[in-house]
């Protein structure tokens, strides 16, 4: 069997990354001739053009975009391939690679990464910051290791582990007329502005079914990139945030924000780890899940605290 050379497959993949013979020439220390060879090797030994040429720069053909998740999944087992054996050399030495929504990021990732750092102080720790379903690919594609992230319908494809449940609520001024209504009817939020995440996010999607069942009109004239300028926002008056209170624990501590729950039995949502399923777990990825285990326990006792305080 004639097998993919290594050195070919890593030159399909930064070329497919960067775009350009010259930058992938200069990342990879070779030069524009040796690319420009592998990736022509690789074409003939796969019979098909992988690369469509416009000017200086090189675009995915469909073959290409088809041959590039498995050359993703390839080079990232070579990695690891490679990091497990120097490990074993270094012990305590390694890195991992971690995936979170913005939510997470902010408001939890912090304690994780914290107690992760105290765990394996040599460890390189690697961080990025995405929606639900761009973290989705990353992990797919071999460029995390686990993602934080909500559960969705591509859940199935990776293990997931739960961690916990939320629930959207309405952020409210404590000056808003309708933070003194016991219990919100869908009439009393008929004609309200509402502030919410980004349209592109599992979460407004989540939000928007919510909508649909409540038969209401969702106004997007407010939709914004963070969660921090929703309790802002919410805090002047200028809307009804909708966001779970976790995220707002401060503001409830301080009284700047009222919760009250929507007028439908479909807010809650689902959060845990996801992984590529079948990959060995390194103790690592054990006490990383453990750890965050932990500090949403912790978050989630405080939450419970400020409800009960707020409500008496």
């Amino acid at each position: 069997m004639n097998l993919l050379e290594s050195r070919q497959l890593i030159a399909f993949h930064e070329l497919a990354r960067l775009g350009s013979f010259t930058e992938t020439a200069k990342h990879l220390g070779l030069t524009q001739s040796a690319v420009s060879h592998s990736i022509k090797a690789l074409e003939k030994q796969l019979d098909v053009a992988l690369f469509e040429r416009i000017g200086k720069n090189v675009i995915l053909s469909l073959e290409g975009e088809e041959l590039l998740p498995y050359v993703n999944k390839i080079i990232s087992q070579m990695q690891k391939a490679q990091d497990g054996v120097k490990n074993i050399k270094r012990p305590g030495y390694g890195r991992l690679r971690i995936g979170a929504t913005v939510s997470i990021s902010q408001y939890l990732l912090p304690s994780i990464l914290r107690e992760l750092r105290e765990s394996f102080p040599n460890y390189d720790i690697n961080v990025v910051t995405e929606d639900t379903m761009k973290l989705m690919s990353l992990l797919e594609n071999g460029k995390i290791d686990f993602a934080i992230a909500l559960e969705s319908s591509t859940s199935r494809r990776f293990k997931f582990t739960h961690l916990f449940n939320d629930q959207i609520e309405m952020a409210i001024s404590p000056m808003h007329p309708i933070s003194k209504v016991d219990k919100i009817s869908r009439d009393d939020i008929a004609n309200e502005e509402f502030i919410f995440y980004k349209s592109t996010s599992e979460t407004f999607h989540i939000i928007e079914g919510i909508f649909t069942h409540m038969k209401s009109k969702l106004r997007a004239s407010m939709q914004v990139g963070s969660m921090a300028a929703i309790k802002e926002m919410a805090q002047f008056g200028m809307g009804i945030g909708l966001l779970p209170r976790w995220i707002a624990l401060d503001e409830i501590s301080k009284g700047t924000l009222v919760f009250r729950p929507l007028p439908t039995k479909n807010a809650n949502r689902c959060w845990g780890i996801y992984e590529v399923s079948n990959e060995p777990l390194s103790l690592a990825g054990k006490i990383f899940t453990g750890i965050c285990r932990n500090v949403v326990e912790t978050r989630k006792l405080r939450t419970e605290i400020l409800t009960t305080n707020s409500e008496v």
